[in-house]
């Protein structure tokens, strides 16, 4: 397909074949909003075309399948570039798991690991006998930690060794790029004692419904168990965690246990992250009892958690920090000029707040003229619980809440704007929960347009080369990737629109800065502040709240912001190397030129 216009490098696509390849996905879907979308490309707007025909594109059936073909080919490659093709191929002991319910189905599993690893790979399989295969015997009840020391020769394990074990249920696939990747992997961090990769379904031999994973987050994994049917685990490290389990029945239940052992031990190093889809699922990942894996968190993790039941929809637990034994007050900061109705609207919401500890409410009033938002402001102000501040300078965020905190008497800040209004009363004690942990730095709350979508579940480093608000538009349910947009998880950033901070790490950092970011990427610069010092930031996927985006003080777009925001967006740029930094929360294989999370093409 040839096109009516020149196309300019640089350009969001990887080449002409992807372009082509998402054009037609999309046409497929909306002729009328694909040609929409070419008009554009055809003015020079090349991101903005680019995304809409990715996000039309990802509603076609086909679209996963034509990304399989065109694009992961290119990330493998890409990924395998680091090292060159004289790495070889790492050889673990694969258990092969379950045999005996389907013997064609463990074939294929067994068939995909001597394609990824070579002929002549270690192979055990549980269950049934298999040719050029060692065996568990059918029907055995052996104990965990004899079947690893069968597999790794003996209960005497040698400082030496170093091999490692991949489990694989039968059925479930192995990507034939998984032993050169997991060599990757294990040069690159030798230290690791697990190494896990992304997942996705087979059926008929269709792959669908991929899992695209990130970095290692503990957050996300007590969530849901993301780890053992995808990893691969230091045999030394296995079988000492093993022995400190006791006598466990070998099997996928054992194996789980075994694994959260591994990353729960004290100083335990982080599991290591291979950002392809390795695994292709026969089944969906639910052969764990919902039961089974809340007690595998309540008991083997090092700090006790809640586990909510999520809708079913939603293939996650919700895990939340025990209740501070004594709740910190709360300060809540709410810069507003003017815009009566919405300034009313956050204050009904707070009317109805359930926080187990005292809060006060500061109101920084930004040089309000209109009459009945003033009327509001002076009947405030006779209210013992809520201090208004009058700043009539020129708009400045950053300094606004500055100010408001020098003034707060608050244990915990939280910084809300007034046009966030709260669908509940538990929001702030949700969030609270993980602010006062000592290693937290900003908790930020999911926040909702009129409509019910996403328009906060965590801000990405490096979407548009800057930063961008991950899932912007999905629905929190929405199944794409196992939902993991709607869950509580560690992030790099979050929106001031609704941010919960101790008092000591607001200004331990100095606050919002307000002198290189009076409007945009405070908070982001804020947030990357508090990483930077040791802090680790989270997103609180069940404090949910509505917010009515910039309508306080208009769009960034407009004439009279242009020039202030491309100044701040260079000088963001510049301190946080954002253009070409790769968030450790969001995976490479997402596009880095939208928010929503779209496979890039």
């Amino acid at each position: 397909m040839t096109f009516p216009f020149p196309v300019r490098r640089p350009v969001p696509w990887r080449n002409g074949k992807s372009l082509r390849t998402v054009l037609r996905l999309a046409l497929g879907v909306s002729a009328s909003q694909s040609f929409s979308a070419i008009l554009d490309l055809s003015r020079g707007k090349r991101v903005r075309a680019w995304n809409k025909l990715c996000l039309i594109a990802s509603r076609n059936p086909r679209y996963y399948q034509r990304w399989t073909t065109i694009a992961e080919p290119a990330w493998a490659k890409a990924l395998f570039r680091e090292n060159p093709a004289t790495d070889g191929l790492a050889q673990p002991i694969c258990l092969v798991l379950d045999c005996a319910s389907d013997y064609d189905a463990a074939v294929r599993t067994i068939a995909s690991l001597k394609t990824a690893f070579g002929p002549d790979v270690d192979i055990w399989t549980q269950g049934s006998a298999f040719p050029e295969c060692k065996t568990f015997a059918t029907g055995s009840q052996i104990a965990l930690d004899e079947a690893l020391d069968a597999v790794l020769g003996g209960p005497a394990i040698p400082e030496s060794a170093v091999s490692w074990l991949l489990p694989i249920k039968a059925g479930d696939l192995l990507s034939p790029w998984c032993g050169r990747a997991l060599a990757h992997a294990l040069r690159r961090d030798a230290a690791c004692e697990i190494v896990y990769w992304d997942i996705d379904d087979i059926r008929d031999g269709i792959r669908r419904n991929p899992w695209i994973k990130g970095e290692w987050d503990p957050l996300l994994y007590l969530a849901r168990d993301s780890l053992s049917r995808a990893c691969a685990l230091s045999g030394k490290s296995a079988i000492e965690a093993a022995r400190r389990l006791g006598k466990q029945a070998f099997g996928s239940d054992a194996l789980s246990a075994l694994v959260m052992e591994l990353v729960a031990k004290d100083d335990a190093p982080s599991p290591s992250h291979i950002p392809l889809i390795l695994t292709h699922c026969a089944a969906p990942d639910d052969r764990l009892e919902p039961d089974h894996w809340a007690t595998l968190v309540t008991r083997r993790w090092r700090e006790q958690a809640t586990l909510l039941q999520c809708g079913s929809q939603q293939p996650f637990y919700r895990v939340a920090p025990p209740e501070p034994k004594i709740w910190p007050s709360v300060s809540i900061i709410i810069p507003t000029r003017d815009k009566v109705e919405l300034l009313s609207a956050c204050l009904a919401g707070l009317s109805r707040l359930r926080y187990p500890g005292a809060c006060e409410i500061i109101v920084v009033d930004n040089g309000t003229t209109q009459p009945a938002a003033l009327r509001l402001l002076e009947e405030l102000q006779a209210d013992d619980t809520v201090q208004v501040i009058r700043d009539d300078g020129p708009f400045n965020f950053s300094a606004l809440n500055n100010r408001a905190a020098a003034q707060a008497a608050g244990d915990v800040f939280c910084l809300l704007n007034n046009d966030v209004e709260a669908l509940d009363g538990d929001w702030l004690a949700a969030m609270v929960r993980h602010a006062v942990r000592p290693d937290v730095g900003a908790v930020g709350s999911m926040l909702l347009y009129p409509d019910g979508s996403v328009q906060h579940a965590g801000v990405a480093i490096g979407i548009g080369g800057a930063a961008g608000h991950l899932a912007r538009g999905a629905m929190p349910t929405d199944p794409d990737h196992f939902a993991w947009h709607g869950v509580t998880r560690s992030v790099s950033a979050v929106t001031a629109a609704c941010l919960v901070v101790r008092r000591e790490a607001y200004f331990s950092v100095g606050g919002l800065d307000a002198a290189a970011f009076p409007v945009a990427f405070n908070d982001v610069d804020f947030c990357l502040k508090l990483q930077q010092s040791g802090l680790r930031n989270v997103f609180v996927a069940e404090a949910r709240l509505i917010h009515h985006e910039s309508v306080s003080r208009g769009k960034d777009h407009a004439p009279a912001n242009i020039e202030r925001f491309n100044g701040e967006l260079a000088r963001f740029r510049k301190r946080w190397g954002s253009a070409e930094h790769s968030d450790p929360h969001y995976s490479p294989l997402f596009s880095r030129s939208a928010e929503p999370c779209l496979l890039a093409f």
